[in-house]
């Protein structure tokens, strides 16, 4: 079954087959509810652009005129999931569409089966919805194309300020060790004037990747800006940080680019730093911006740790 809306561009389409009930009958009060409720639906839906704020919003204006158990919203190309309630055994479940983009799956379940007259109003209300979830979604793209680097696909300076306050309070709060690493390119000026652009370009991407797949899951990788790298590292002290930075300069060091030509390779240079009891952001990354100078004076292609400052020296 499949009931379209501005046909060329709009569609929901119900999922499974779904036995009905007998219409029931609506007094006019729950009518003027309905007409009530539905009118107001969009200027309701419109007052955020957060998709889970949207959800709720729908989910707390539809309860008013059709009863169910449970509310579930997935999208999984965005990593959302949201539910309300608790599951019942008869479900009534919707793909959203517009212009073949795809909106996510929309489903509702309570003890009672769905009439026709509920499914009915239910699409109209999900017609309503349509709209709002599709200006989240590319609210959230945008959010997420503001913080991502275009070259590398790494996080970008600015999410790099952001998730480096945030992992700093959590490491205060719950009193454990986080590092950071600051690496770069060794000789990368050399790399553009002999390979040219487009092969330092090769290389920030061919390092980003080798980055991405050394780390750890929990960890958290940037492209601080041109040839410089950073991650964070929650739940880690300065040993455990220096194995890591180890791997990734083992790793980028086997790497080979081709400028159409010829292959080449590059080495990379690590600095290492642990969170200092007290310390914020500027400070430690500093530190470990200064080990990376030491790693370059040594050098180059070396990974060296900042000192670790105790609370005697604090």
């Amino acid at each position: 079954m499949k009931n379209q809306f501005h046909a060329e561009t709009t569609k929901l389409s119900l999922v499974g087959k779904h036995s009905h009930a007998v219409d029931f009958d609506q007094s006019k009060d729950d009518h003027h509810d309905i007409e009530f409720i539905a009118a107001r639906l969009p200027a309701v839906l419109q007052t955020s652009l957060e998709l889970d704020d949207v959800i709720g919003l729908f989910h707390k204006e539809i309860t008013k005129i059709l009863p169910y158990d449970s509310l579930h919203y997935q999208h999984l190309g965005v990593h959302c999931d949201i539910s309300t309630g608790s599951r019942s055994h008869h479900t009534c479940n919707y793909r959203l569409e517009m212009n073949n983009i795809w909106l996510g799956e929309l489903t509702l379940t309570r003890g009672t089966k769905f009439s026709d007259a509920d499914m009915q109003l239910l699409e109209d209300l999900l017609c309503k919805l349509i709209y709002p979830v599709r200006n989240c979604l590319l609210y959230r793209q945008a959010q997420t194309a503001a913080l991502q680097d275009k070259l590398t696909g790494l996080n970008n300076r600015s999410a790099f300020d952001i998730s480096l306050k945030r992992e700093i309070d959590l490491a205060h709060r719950q009193h454990m060790p986080m590092s950071l690493i600051v690496l770069d390119i060794d000789n990368f000026k050399a790399i553009n004037d002999s390979y040219g652009h487009s092969s330092g370009d090769s290389a920030l991407q061919s390092l980003a990747n080798s980055i991405t797949e050394t780390m750890r899951g929990s960890d958290i990788a940037f492209r601080y800006g041109g040839e410089e790298f950073s991650l964070i590292l929650s739940n880690t002290d300065s040993k455990s940080a220096y194995l890591l930075a180890e791997r990734l300069r083992i790793a980028a060091s086997q790497l080979t680019c081709n400028d159409g030509k010829l292959n080449f390779g590059f080495s990379i240079s690590i600095g290492v730093a642990q969170l200092n009891r007290a310390e914020q952001g500027t400070s430690l990354f500093d530190r470990a911006d200064h080990a990376l100078y030491q790693a370059k004076k040594s050098g180059r292609n070396i990974s060296i740790c900042a000192p670790i400052i105790t609370s005697k020296d604090n």
